[in-house]
C-alpha cells in the first residue's frame, strides 16, 4: 500500500480589480514548522472559490493554475514535459 502523498497547503483569499474575490491555495513539500519558520518548495497553485460561473474567469484561473504549478516544477506549462 502507497503511503498518502498529500502537500501541506495554505489557502489566501484575494480580491481583483472590479472586486472579484477568489481563494488561492499554495501547496507546499515542506510545511510550516512549529517554530514559525515558514514552508518551503511550492509546488502547486490551485485557484478556489473563483467567483461566478459563466464569466470566463472560472476556466482560464483553472488553467492558469496547472500551468503554474507545472512551471513551479520545473516542466513544460503546455505539455507538462520535464524541462
Amino acid at each position: 500500500m502507497k503511503p498518502a502523498r498529500r502537500l501541506y497547503s495554505e489557502t489566501i483569499g484575494v480580491t481583483l480589480g472590479g472586486g472579484h474575490r477568489l481563494k488561492v491555495s499554495l501547496a507546499y513539500e515542506v510545511p510550516r514548522r512549529r517554530d514559525g519558520t515558514p514552508p518551503q518548495r511550492l509546488r502547486e497553485v490551485v485557484f478556489v472559490g473563483r467567483g461566478k460561473i459563466g464569466h470566463g474567469l472560472d476556466s482560464m484561473l483553472h488553467e492558469l493554475g496547472i500551468k503554474l504549478s507545472r512551471i513551479i516544477q520545473f516542466r513544460d506549462p503546455e505539455t507538462g514535459e520535464e524541462i
